[in-house]
């Protein structure tokens, strides 16, 4: 929440701070933070226009290295370059066609031990962005 907040309304320092935050966050070869961040950074792009905050979690992902074990730095890369595994893709696929998302989400969830529901909730997140950029401040004035 507190990424999909910061990018939404933060400065960019503020969700690289918050992008930062996840980056080796959970036990395992790759962390549930990694495995968000994944998400998050496959559903993005998805958009014909890349969504103004992409490049805060680019960067984050470039510094993985330092930050995450070796296999899960591997993956954020491959994420910023729109490589996935098949079950995401076929989440993605779901949700781009209007197919029924019952058997993806399923093979979703089952990839390793939370990674596929980390995923998962990084995809999800993507449209709680859009929702939340889309929606006034509370406190600001419209226009």
């Amino acid at each position: 929440a507190a990424l999909v907040r910061a990018l939404a309304h933060g400065t960019p320092s503020a969700g690289r701070r918050a992008a930062d935050a996840l980056l080796g966050l959970g036990p395992g070869a790759t962390p549930s933070g990694d495995d968000f961040l994944c998400g998050l950074l496959l559903a993005a792009r998805l958009s014909p226009l890349p969504p103004t905050w992409l490049p805060v979690l680019v960067a984050t992902a470039e510094r993985a290295g330092t930050r995450t074990p070796p296999v899960s730095a591997a993956l954020l890369r491959h994420a910023v370059d729109g490589h996935c595994i098949p079950q995401v893709a076929a989440v993605l696929h779901a949700a781009a066609t209007g197919a029924d998302p019952t058997a993806p989400v399923a093979d979703l969830l089952a990839v390793g031990h939370s990674s596929g529901g980390d995923l998962l909730h990084g995809l999800c997140a993507r449209a709680r962005l859009t929702a939340e950029v889309s929606r006034p401040r509370v406190g600001s004035s419209p226009g």
